[in-house]
């Protein structure tokens, strides 16, 4: 698997994890800790994201070379 590859696998992986908690959010039995707990993964998952969309930028901007 190439970096490009696993870069790529990893931002599906995370954005699959930014759904999970977004709809755990709809939950009406959540508690307000789940709740927050839930804001806060997202929180984390979007900046990390971020960044390996900025790897994922650069190593595809380094393959096309």
């Amino acid at each position: 698997m190439t970096e490009l590859e696993r870069v790529q696998r990893e931002i599906a992986t995370l954005e699959e994890s930014v759904r999970s908690s977004l709809r755990a959010l709809e939950d009406p039995d959540l508690s307000a800790d789940g709740a927050r707990r839930e804001r806060a993964s997202i929180e984390l998952y979007r900046r990390h994201l971020g960044d390996l969309l900025i790897e994922h930028d650069d190593l595809q901007s380094l393959a096309e070379e």
